[in-house]
């Protein structure tokens, strides 16, 4: 039987997404937690993923859609002769009763953009829709750019040795989309501060021995206080968002996790709320499903502010790539003769280097609280 894959809610306040684009084809067999579809809001951007294994049966949407949250992005089946509803066969009008315009073409889409246009409220004259069309459309409706169209530059390649294009994993798309926002959206800066690990450590021996955990809770211990610094120091837990500073109303802490060749960022949802030994708790049922590859996608995504740590491959410092939407992320790594580094990656924008230099200086001194 045919079931629905519908559009996520990523933010509690965006009842729409924009479709960047499908990943898969009709016919495509796919297994649970591959990518289907690329969407994004303001604020965010996410992969919908697969909840189950089957074959693609049917998409709905050209790149570029506004679509509704919870609306019908795709059919799979159990089989691939598999049928989706009526109104999603080939040749149908969406369920709204308007017809999809074809896809534009590269600077058709530029100039949709500029004056905030979809692609469906213009029509097409051919197999795509085109720059005439656009600009057809424009003069009649007498209508004003709403911002400015970005410079074209001509596509250029390198010449390239002999060798085989190999799409990317979702996990290698996620960071694709991390490092791209790092570099073109915030002004990253970056401090750290030394101090004496041996208390830190022996505490988390301790409260290993008293809980009986199988492995230390050191990182995840600072991790916790990173989110209860957050908690104390609001500024710490937001981001821009065009031109003003959007406050998050709760700590979603990001955790990075390797697996293998894959990096997840696990995501401990309103991460200021929990006690410490409820936080250590969490925090390793998604490590597992991490390692497990099986995280869900509201496991893996929104956080607020991040945690990472290079010291498993015995790194003494590193610079971390801040993840999208977030003002800092702190960076743990191994001693070196008895000391060791806590820095912080965090975007200009939003904090001064003062500010993150506290951050690093809060979570350090709520260790030293829980120490006494």
């Amino acid at each position: 039987m045919p079931f629905p894959v519908c559009v996520p809610r990523i933010n509690n306040n965006d009842d729409t997404v924009r479709l960047n684009g499908f990943v898969v084809q009709v016919g495509a067999r796919v297994n649970r937690g591959d990518a289907l579809a690329d969407v994004e809001t303001d604020k965010a951007s996410f992969t919908v993923e697969a909840e189950q294994d089957g074959y693609v049966l049917a998409l709905r949407g050209n790149p570029g859609d506004v679509v509704k949250v919870g609306s019908v992005l795709a059919w799979l089946g159990m089989h691939p002769g598999e049928q989706p509803p009526a109104e999603f066969q080939p040749g149908t009008q969406p369920t709204n009763g308007t017809a999809h315009s074809p896809a534009p073409t590269v600077k058709a889409a530029l100039l949709l953009a500029q004056f905030g246009l979809n692609a469906d409220s213009v029509p097409a004259s051919s197999e795509r829709l085109t720059v005439k069309d656009v600009e057809a459309y424009i003069a009649e409706k007498r209508l004003q750019a709403v911002s400015p169209v970005p410079p074209l530059q001509a596509a250029s390649h390198p010449v390239l040795l002999p060798g085989t294009f190999h799409e990317l994993s979702p996990e290698e798309r996620g960071m694709l989309r991390t490092v791209c926002w790092h570099r073109d959206e915030s002004v990253p800066g970056y401090v750290e501060l030394a101090y004496d690990p041996q208390p830190f450590e022996q505490y988390a021996a301790e409260f290993q021995q008293r809980h009986k955990l199988v492995l230390s809770p050191l990182l995840a211990l600072h991790a916790w206080r990173l989110a209860q610094a957050a908690a104390r120091h609001k500024k710490l837990n937001s981001t821009i968002v065009d031109g003003a500073r959007h406050q998050y109303h709760s700590v979603n802490l990001g955790f990075t996790v390797q697996s293998g060749d894959a990096l997840f960022m696990a995501v401990v949802e309103n991460a200021a709320e929990y006690s410490e030994k409820q936080f250590v708790d969490r925090l390793g049922e998604l490590q597992r499903s991490a390692m497990k590859h099986s995280l869900r996608s509201s496991e893996a995504s929104g956080a607020t502010i991040a945690f990472t740590s290079m010291a498993r491959w015995k790194v003494s410092r590193h610079t971390p790539v801040l993840p999208p939407y977030t003002a800092l992320i702190a960076a743990h790594s191994t001693p070196v003769s008895g000391i060791a580094y806590l820095g912080a990656t965090y975007d200009h924008r939003v904090l001064s280097g003062f500010e993150a230099v506290r951050a690093l200086q809060s979570l350090l001194h709520i260790g030293t609280e829980m120490l006494q």
